[in-house]
């Protein structure tokens, strides 16, 4: 094994381990392996929510099994996790950190400056936010390097016919495609200048153009001599910073901004669905009218539910969740040490509904970053 692969190897441990120390004793060792990948399942999303594991949520989407076995094996072995037993005949079995996987945790995040890159995802939505922000940056830079060397005969570097359809319609006049030509380079500039040199590169490294055909990150880690899945980190949080700078001065940025601008204005606080249900659900709409009207199945708007009650501390959830039941829940989880729902619900028995643990559990966790 050469050195390139260990650090690989380190690195991912360095990750997983920090985004299993919050589920310790509460989840299993595949919920970790979920957030990482980015799994839209209702469980996941409120771990995320609940345990405020934003920055890991989606980071890697390609991440293999194959590759998550391999790094479970080393934490066993390196006596960093222990495996639990199942607690109930209902549960599952769970892990715990050990006091050397505490230490080895907080060495890695050091060691990988972990808390950098993680700064500007502070919701799960930044996650999805980025990969169009890129995919729409990506494909309108090489379009209009092409229109300025007068050559339109290349392959698009996005196949995506919804970002393909954006990028025409943002150049689909004379006046904005020769906006576009005069201005994009100048405003890439201006965005990008503040980001650390190697982020600035590693965005530039992978732009296609009349005179430039763009590596791949994997390419880019090849040329580096780095791990393809550490090089992931820097280039989110250069995404993530570019996002939140367009979102807080789109003046100063007019065109670039386009590429953040919401069509409608939903709850920033929220993922966009989750939004348009707090938009309903502020119209006196039912769970069953929501799903109705919307489409989407009722654990989906409970999933919304869920993460209103996290974020928006003025909505008053007493119509799904009376005061003394959300006291009589955050009593219980708090003398069985636990926020796993099947745990409090079976103490509970059927006076409480998994969605009325969710929401006590939710508004609880959401006074406490407030």
């Amino acid at each position: 094994m050469n050195n390139r692969s260990i650090a690989a190897q380190d690195f991912l441990c360095a990750v997983t381990i920090n985004a299993m120390i919050p589920l310790a004793n509460e989840r299993t060792l595949q919920a970790a392996f979920y957030i990482l990948r980015g799994r839209k399942a209702n469980q996941t999303l409120q771990d995320v929510h609940l345990y405020h594991l934003y920055p890991y949520y989606r980071m890697f989407p390609r991440f293999s099994k194959e590759d998550w076995e391999k790094i479970v094996s080393t934490l066993l072995q390196e006596e960093l996790i222990v495996q639990l037993p199942a607690v109930t005949p209902t549960s599952k079995p769970s892990f715990s950190i050990t006091e050397k996987g505490i230490d080895q945790g907080e060495q890695w995040k050091s060691a990988f400056q972990l808390d950098r890159w993680n700064e500007p995802f502070t919701e799960s939505g930044m996650a999805e936010k980025i990969e169009l922000f890129w995919q729409r940056l990506h494909l309108l830079v090489q379009t209009v390097s092409q229109l300025l060397s007068g050559d339109l005969g290349f392959f698009p570097v996005v196949s995506d016919k919804k970002i393909q359809q954006w990028v025409k319609t943002q150049l689909a006049s004379q006046t904005a495609r020769e906006q576009w030509q005069k201005r994009l380079g100048e405003e890439l500039h201006t965005l990008w200048s503040p980001l650390p040199e190697d982020v600035q590169k590693l965005l530039i490294g992978q732009l296609s153009g009349a005179t430039q055909v763009g590596k791949t990150l994997g390419q880019l880690a090849a040329q580096q001599k780095e791990s393809a899945f550490y090089l992931q980190l820097p280039f989110r949080y250069g995404l993530a910073m570019s996002i939140l700078q367009l979102q807080e001065d789109p003046v100063r940025l007019p065109l670039l901004s386009h590429l953040v601008v919401q069509t409608e204005k939903w709850d920033t606080r929220l993922t966009e669905s989750a939004a348009r249900t707090y938009a309903l659900v502020q119209r006196g709409m039912s769970i069953e009218q929501i799903a109705d009207a919307r489409k989407i199945k009722k654990s989906t708007v409970e999933d919304h539910l869920a993460e209103i009650a996290l974020r928006c501390p003025e909505w008053d959830c007493s119509a799904y969740l009376e005061p003394k039941l959300s006291a009589l829940i955050i009593q219980t989880s708090e003398q069985l040490q636990t926020s796993r729902l099947r745990l409090i619900k079976d103490h509970l028995g059927e006076a409480v509904s998994y969605l009325q643990i969710r929401l006590a559990l939710a508004r609880r966790q959401g006074e406490r970053w407030t």
